[in-house]
């Protein structure tokens, strides 16, 4: 058995490296935007440019999205430009994601039964009640495939084999286009794929607001260094990779909770904020991609779980175990064995929570630095990824958490309680270790599998946060990714893809679908925004 110990963790890199599953990599600061229902495409204040470029068509953000926006709208014959904050492409949030999950790729054509558009719809649709913008729902999935396909077609390796996928498999198995190489490597295919598009891109460029004329989108301002570069444009694509990076955002957006940002901080909202202020109506349905291996917090360094090997502590895995859980009152608030089996999915009531909190006690902790890790876990991917790894430095690492202010271990329940303020706590586990002993959870009926009673001190107790690769949700559009004011009437020349826009359901469902619903919104807005920049 492989031992999970600081001696092998490899710090640092393999975690700035973690797969970020979405759109855009860009920062701004816009202005206040009034509330949507009153918005109207207004000329804002402006600074004065130093420099003035022009366009067919300018996108924001060169992430998922927005690379294929670039390459939609130059292959449909117009001129683009495309701005991102990052340094070179490498730098950008796509280079490193893990997989896009796409339907009718060429990668997909060996297999015996291929995914179809009318299983995957109807798969997001009946698992999440109907949540989803149906008309851009239908034409994503579709241009998902011919997304991948402008990937492979430019040389991109992929770590596929469909060759014996049918409709037995899980909806991963089947349409899980996992990326082939990462970081520079990736990096160099995307640089190839806008130099043969003939896009010229700008790095190292923030957009800060949109130009309006006569009541038009006409353009982006943007700033370089001491350059404010004016971009006039006949359409704009907004692909800025969503909010997350924003604690007031996402704030905002989530009911004032707070979430740990996996992916890019420079993700801050700035294409949502720049297409209200042109007039365009913020969705409805907002969730997050959130972390599926174990828990978050901003004391912590590393501030969230991640990879085996990967140098974050292992006590942030404790939260998805299957144990209790408790709110800041100490209570119970969620089926902990659904969280375990379907991490990635259950952001909806940690998010609610803000911050939450996971106790074991002695005998657990014995098993944890002995067994391994996929005994504690129900995810069958991430079974596969611990396989054989131990946490036999377990205690070790607690005791930094400790230090770190974000997990503690005392003699009793009272202490514990009494450490993080949760009043109930005691009483709560009372309950809960009465359910352990009938074999049957009375309050959230909790699979029984799960119930492990909390009754040998020492105990312990870890503080965690829910942690995210990226936001989704953001303006409300039509099947041709166009920005919709709040009467569903199109925004002249804006388009909006990826995470800026409102294509995702809440809570987020399919694996691979942040991604792969960002190359194909991006490829339907380059492609919509050059057939109505030559109509």
């Amino acid at each position: 058995m492989k031992e999970l110990t600081r001696r092998n963790f490899l710090l640092g890199s393999s975690v700035a490296a973690a797969g970020v599953l979405g759109a855009g990599m860009l920062s701004a600061c816009s202005p206040s935007a009034e509330s949507p229902a009153e918005a109207t495409a207004e000329e804002p204040s402006l600074k004065e440019a130093t420099q003035t470029k022009e366009a067919d068509v300018v996108v924001a953000g060169l992430g998922a999205a927005g690379l294929l926006a670039a390459y939609g709208a130059a292959t449909g014959g117009c001129s683009v430009i495309a701005i991102d904050a990052a340094a070179s492409m490498d730098g950008t949030t796509n280079t490193r994601t893990s997989a896009a999950f796409a339907v009718g790729s060429s990668l997909q054509d060996p297999s015996p039964e291929p995914l179809t558009i009318e299983e995957f719809m109807d798969y997001v649709n009946t698992g999440t009640n109907y949540q989803s913008n149906n008309k851009a729902l239908r034409a994503i999935i579709e241009a998902s495939g011919k997304a991948v396909d402008v990937f492979v077609d430019a040389g991109m390796p992929f770590n596929v084999d469909f060759t014996n996928s049918t409709k037995a498999d899980a909806m991963m198995v089947r349409g899980g286009c996992v990326y082939g190489v990462a970081g520079e490597e990736r990096a160099e295919y995307f640089t190839k794929i806008v130099d043969e598009a003939g896009v010229e891109c700008l790095f190292n460029t923030t957009a800060e607001s949109l130009i309006i004329e006569d009541g038009k989108v006409a353009g982006v301002q943007c700033v370089s260094g001491k350059d404010v570069i004016d971009i006039k444009a006949k359409a704009v694509i907004l692909a800025t990779g969503g909010f997350l990076g924003s604690e007031e955002e996402t704030a905002k957006h989530f009911a004032g909770a707070k979430i740990v940002c996996m992916g890019n901080m420079l993700n801050t909202g700035a294409g949502i904020n720049m297409a209200i202020s042109a007039g365009a109506q913020l969705g409805k349905c907002f969730s997050i991609s959130m972390n599926e291996y174990g828990g978050a917090n901003t004391k912590a360094s590393p501030t969230y779980s991640f990879r085996p090997t990967s140098g974050t502590n292992e006590a942030m895995r404790l939260p998805v175990f299957g144990g209790i859980l408790l709110d800041g009152s100490g209570e119970r608030f969620v089926n902990e064995g659904v969280m375990c089996e379907k991490t990635m999915f259950c952001c909806e009531p940690l998010v609610r929570e803000s911050y939450y909190y996971a106790v074991c006690d002695e005998a657990f902790m014995k098993r944890w630095e002995t067994e391994p890790l996929p005994t504690f876990l129900g995810d069958e991917r991430m079974k596969g990824m611990f396989a054989d790894i131990v946490a036999s430095d377990i205690r070790e690492q607690f005791d930094k958490a400790v230090d770190e202010g974000w997990a503690f271990k005392a003699d009793t329940l009272a202490e514990l309680a009494e450490h993080f303020g949760l009043s109930n706590l005691e009483q709560t586990v009372a309950q809960y270790n009465e359910y352990c002993d009938k074999g049957a959870d009375e309050l959230f009926f909790k699979d029984a599998k799960y119930l492990t009673p909390v009754k040998e001190g020492p105990f312990y107790i870890v503080e965690s946060m829910p942690a995210g690769w990226l936001s989704l949700g953001g303006i409300k559009c039509n099947a041709r990714c166009q920005a919709v004011d709040p009467d569903n009437k199109v925004i002249d020349g804006l388009f909006v893809a990826g995470a800026d826009a409102d294509l995702f359901t809440s809570p987020y469902y399919a694996a691979g679908s942040a991604n792969g619903f960002a190359v194909g919104s991006g490829l339907i807005a380059g492609e919509e925004a050059a057939k109505a920049v030559k109509a």
